[in-house]
């Protein structure tokens, strides 16, 4: 579940997950009447899912008798555990800080998998979904429990329960398929991004005397993980190098997640694997401006707004419409580091009129080139400058970003 925002978004993660998708080619040399693999459990794409499955990610969350912090405590439940719902969410939305993260969320209505079967409602915040879909394709509990348990006991300030966590992977799910591998994909991405936000890795960054060239490798994602002794144990332990703001800091290696678990998960689940690292190896944003050109940005709003069609109820949806809307927003608003007008003539930057023309002419019909449209329009009625009238649209566009 995505961090809700209070304010219009800045956030890098969003960023970092958007771009075309690669079909991989089959050259096996299969013969034809080889008998086909078994088909891993997939939920179809765009029913209304039956159920959710939920996995508390702290401990003590309080289950109430009312979605608000006065509601009667029915009773706790353990991180780690997991909960059954069926979609139904509270009006209201409460803010809460977690593990110093500070969100702004509504309640679930929420069933335990216990034999008690307490239901309740559980602060969406404290909430992780796995699973979305028909109760026939859902995940195996058993292992997904067995997992979570796992990582509970590791310590995510220590550098070598990455790989630990990667050793219990490749030992016990190895041959999960479907549902289950995404469900995996999840838990497992989640506890290696604790350990990026919630430990000291960025220690062991900061006492390299990084070079310019090195800057330079990690940035085209050619850097060698050898390299330095510091650099070859974040690699070992599920991790690469990133660069930003001039300073080198270790995240989650998407790469190591895709070449495990590309094509043991769902197909839905594989298009956005795919993309993730694409784009998590060719950042976006850097110093508060894009990084990459805005023609770039535009394909990968509309791949999101195209995801999002074909994949109404994915399971990391929250995610995934918070991404198109994010770059959707971009379009026509840009970023503090890259304004859509020049400070001095007040006229619209090269990059954004062509971004605009490119957008109408390729994806015609999508919401994409209908915001593009609309706003050009009114900027070329204005004389291809910002006025009252164009900061005024802006302010609506970003008004929306609110929520």
């Amino acid at each position: 579940m995505s961090v809700t925002k209070l304010a219009i978004p800045t956030l890098l993660v969003v960023i970092n997950l958007l771009a075309a998708c690669n079909n991989v080619p089959n050259n096996s040399g299969t013969p034809a009447m080889q008998t086909p693999p078994p088909v891993a459990a997939t939920p179809p794409p765009s029913a209304k899912p039956e159920m959710h499955l939920y996995m508390a990610k702290v401990d003590k969350l309080n289950l109430r008798d009312q979605p608000n912090k006065s509601g009667k405590v029915i009773t706790q439940f353990k991180e780690g555990e997991f909960l059954e719902a069926t979609g139904e969410v509270s009006a209201n939305k409460e803010i809460a800080t977690l593990r110093g993260i500070e969100w702004e969320e509504p309640y679930y209505k929420v069933t335990s998998t216990t034999p008690e079967q307490h239901t309740g409602w559980a602060y969406g915040g404290a909430l992780q979904r796995v699973y979305s879909g028909p109760r026939a394709t859902s995940p195996d509990l058993g292992k997904l429990s067995q997992l979570s348990m796992f990582f509970k006991t590791l310590d995510v300030k220590k550098l070598d329960s990455g790989k630990k966590a990667w050793d219990y992977v490749k030992a016990n799910l190895a041959d999960s398929k479907g549902t289950l591998a995404d469900a995996s994909l999840i838990l497992l991405e989640q506890f290696l991004f604790r350990m990026e936000t919630e430990g000291e890795l960025y220690k062991m960054t900061e006492k390299v005397k990084w070079t310019d060239e090195d800057y330079q490798a990690i940035a085209a994602n050619r850097f060698d993980m050898n390299k330095y002794p510091a650099a070859k144990t974040l690699g070992d332990n599920g991790f690469r190098l990133s660069t930003g703001e001039g300073m080198v800091f270790p995240v989650v290696d998407w790469n190591k997640l895709s070449d495990f678990l590309v094509d043991k998960v769902t197909p839905p689940m594989k298009g956005y694997l795919q993309q993730t690292t694409l784009e998590n190896l060719d950042n976006a944003m850097d110093d508060g401006g894009f990084s990459i050109p805005m023609a770039q940005i535009a394909d990968r709003a509309v791949f999101w707004e195209k995801f999002n069609q074909d994949h109404p109820y994915f399971v990391l949806n929250e995610e995934t419409r918070e991404s198109q809307r994010w770059l959707l927003h971009a379009l026509t608003n840009g970023a503090d580091n890259t304004p859509v007008f020049n400070s001095e003539t007040k006229g619209v930057q090269e990059e954004f009129a062509t971004m605009w023309k490119y957008v109408q002419e390729k994806y015609a019909g999508t919401a994409a080139a209908k915001r593009v449209k609309e706003f050009s329009e009114l900027v070329a009625a204005e004389g291809g400058k910002t006025s009252k009238k164009v900061e005024d649209m802006q302010q609506k566009y970003n008004e929306e970003m609110v929520y």
